[in-house]
């Protein structure tokens, strides 16, 4: 019988990811199908954004993992694999305010770069946890707490991400650059912001049928449907009306910006 094949390192799945923006994409989905959330959030933790921006080697608007299986996990391991990932993003947006305070030309291209690596992990965020609610058809108070916090992370993680790109960076480029060349290098990044806001919304809506037929069951009480709770809680109707016009208005605010 033969050896099973071995898993790469995930040296060699950094290293590959790093290696261009489709190199990315393909290696996100191959660790989508990791069971192990120990070395999930190491790999997290190791990830850098791709270095080539090479014209053929630039995913399109639509590249991203939104078709691909994740493993369901549990609540606890989600709860580590999100710290990972968490490491990964912090890390990332410091280099995205990095460019906001040097605001050239040559450094467009890596901004941009950054920008769709952030919101593609940020989507795998969700992705990740509404695989698990989708597994399950009963939770407990603790787990549905656990749920609600790891999507309103993921979701204030996108609209700060997308904040500093479409003003501080915007901004910062058309101010001390020829506006000219800052409108031809950013023509796309408008339309790139309103897909990425799209995904995430079509994601909101998946988690809000998701609760419709899911039960909480408190101890002692009977099972009941998940509430979506208060105060600025991304799952109620009214804060989720109040983020969607927010981000929708920052692709707007670029394009404004930029005269496109």
């Amino acid at each position: 019988m033969s050896n099973p094949t071995p898993k790469p390192t995930l040296a060699a799945q950094v290293r590959e990811a790093a290696r261009s923006e489709t190199a990315f994409l393909a290696t996100l989905n191959e660790i989508l199908q990791d069971e192990e959330p120990g070395r999930l959030e190491e790999f997290f933790t190791k990830l850098n954004i791709p270095r080539s921006s090479r014209t053929d080697d630039t995913l399109s608007e639509g590249g991203d993992t939104s078709e691909t299986e994740v493993a369901v996990t549990t609540f606890e391991q989600e709860v580590r694999v999100a710290e990972g990932i968490q490491k990964f993003l912090d890390r990332h947006v410091r280099k995205l305010k990095w460019h906001v305070s040097h605001p050239t030309l040559d450094g467009v291209q890596n901004g941009i770069r950054l920008y769709r690596a952030l919101a593609m992990v940020s989507r795998l965020r969700v992705r990740r946890t509404l695989a698990l609610l989708e597994s399950r058809g009963r939770l407990t108070v603790r787990e549905w707490g656990v749920a609600r916090e790891l999507f309103n992370r993921a979701y204030r993680e996108f609209r700060e991400v997308t904040g500093i790109v479409t003003t501080l960076w915007v901004d910062a480029l058309a101010a001390q650059n020829d506006r000219e060349a800052v409108r031809n290098a950013l023509s796309s990044l408008p339309e790139m912001v309103a897909d990425q806001v799209r995904a995430i919304g079509e994601l909101r809506d998946r988690i809000e049928s998701r609760r419709q037929a899911l039960e909480v069951k408190p101890d002692g009480y009977p099972a009941v449907r998940p509430p979506r709770y208060f105060g600025g809680d991304l799952l109620d109707g009214p804060s989720w009306k109040h983020f969607w016009g927010e981000v929708n208005g920052m692709a707007d605010a670029a394009r404004n910006t930029l005269g496109l």
